[in-house]
């Protein structure tokens, strides 16, 4: 029986592909003895490589060690090459600041993916079965969640995959028996100190035997339904994005927010659901509470900025909203100050930019912006550097802050150290970019002098 069903899903759902190298998470228990088994079972069909890994929790003391010994004996004794890894997992979610349950998960896919890279491993399979999937959206259904979460555990998501996810825990006992595969069970699953235990222990057998003897097939077959309709839900939230994304790379995603505010707000949600991923895949811990305060943000005035679990970061900035998972990602802290000198090219690393003083007029890329000064005035006193807090300009006969001029101009914080200062002697002239002090400016055409400002190369 549990063949069939999990081929079955395995084809359905295209899990393996011929010649794959599949990585499978081994405790010791039912789920993932069967699933070890099974795998090396159909390894000839598919011509798999297979390499298992074993976490030890050290959260039992010496049964953990037992469980440890049993399994690396099991792959031995199905000649199947074995990675072991020992955490204490008590101490290492104590030292983050996270759940054991949170810490347990982390340092068992890092173990997983690490032996995927060392030995070139394609996939990462993974025992959840039937049961566990009704556990998991009844848990989500408590904590909160939406259609994505009540769709509950996916068969595939990147390399990872669940082969035995349409198997009940009794079809993968059954098969243990059958084929005299001895497991080890873990003694915490029979007390009811988790959430997750809870509700395996004591919630389900209630709602068969007085509600509905056949929930776990009846939740798993909603989820199903919730899976198709989150899938098409994605599909639109994914074109309202490209519709309203201003710039998006490996640092930060950022939002038009009038065209952000124009979308109906279930796909508003879901949308920024899709931006927080793109850093954070699993949006483990963000709940659906998080997006709503991102979308109180939008409300807010400018510079207001919002924490995320999973160390992302948002805030708003006049007409945007910046999405980054790190803070310092997008701050741009450059010291530099450079002595302009005629005729001489100088690089300014710190803005990759290209700065050329001269006195003739140059055929140059359009890409190449321009300043024209008075060599009256500055001669060879001209310095450029990064803003400084309290920098002062003459400018349409009054003195400005620099910072008020980029806030008149709703230039982002975080952008105005790319705006260099330019200074005569010690006086600053102009922000480059954006203004020049008019008594810089040229009276007639002998005494004037170009900036050239690039970061190509000039045409020549």
């Amino acid at each position: 029986m549990l063949e069939k069903i999990a081929l079955k899903t395995i084809t359905k759902h295209n899990l393996i592909c011929k010649d794959d190298h599949i990585i499978v998470g081994v405790s010791g228990g039912a789920d993932s003895i069967c699933l070890l088994y099974f795998l090396n079972s159909i390894k000839n069909d598919f011509n798999l490589k297979i390499t298992a890994v074993h976490i030890n929790h050290c959260m039992r003391g010496e049964e953990s060690d037992e469980d440890n010994r049993f399994v690396v004996d099991f792959c031995k004794s199905i000649n199947i090459p074995i990675n072991v890894f020992s955490f204490d997992i008590y101490s290492k979610a104590k030292e983050e600041s996270i759940t054991t349950e949170e810490a347990g998960r982390k340092y068992r896919y890092n173990s997983f993916n690490n032996v995927l890279k060392k030995v070139n491993g394609t996939k990462i399979a993974i025992a959840h079965n039937k049961d566990d999937n009704a556990e998991t959206i009844i848990m989500r259904f408590f904590r909160g969640t939406g259609i994505k979460g009540l769709s509950g555990i996916s068969y595939k998501r990147d390399n990872i995959i669940r082969p035995l996810l349409d198997c009940l825990r009794k079809d993968i006992e059954d098969y243990c028996k059958r084929n005299n595969l001895s497991y080890r069970n873990d003694s915490t699953n029979s007390m009811d100190i988790y959430t997750r235990n809870k509700i395996r222990l004591n919630l389900i057998p209630f709602i068969k035997k007085d509600f509905n003897p056949n929930i776990v097939n009846t939740l798993c077959d909603m989820s199903k339904t919730f899976y198709d309709e989150n899938e098409f839900l994605d599909t639109l939230a994914n074109k309202a994005l490209d519709d309203c994304i201003i710039e998006k790379d490996t640092k930060k995603i950022t939002l038009k927010i009038n065209k952000l505010n124009n979308i109906n707000l279930v796909i508003q949600k879901r949308l920024l659901r899709l931006c927080l991923s793109h850093f954070n895949k699993d949006l483990y811990n963000l709940s659906y509470e998080h997006i709503n305060m991102i979308i109180d943000i939008l409300k807010k005035q400018t510079g207001k900025s919002l924490n995320l679990p999973n160390n992302l970061y948002v805030y708003k900035q006049y007409d945007y909203l910046i999405i980054c998972q790190n803070i310092n990602s997008i701050k741009n802290d450059i010291n530099y100050n450079y002595k302009i000198e005629l005729d001489k090219t100088i690089y300014i690393k710190e803005l990759n930019k290209n700065i050329l003083l001269s006195k003739n007029i140059i055929n140059i890329s359009t890409k190449v912006y321009t300043i024209s000064l008075n060599y009256d005035k500055i001669k060879h006193s001209l310095f450029i550097r990064q803003r400084n807090a309290g920098d002062k300009i003459y400018i349409n006969n009054m003195t400005k802050k620099v910072k008020t001029i980029f806030i008149d101009l709703k230039i982002p914080a975080n952008e105005r150290t790319l705006y260099p200062i330019l200074l005569c002697e010690d006086k600053v002239i102009g922000i480059l970019g954006l203004c020049l002090s008019n008594e810089y400016r040229p009276n007639k055409l002998d005494n004037t002098v170009y900036l050239y400002i690039w970061e190509e190369k000039l045409n020549e």
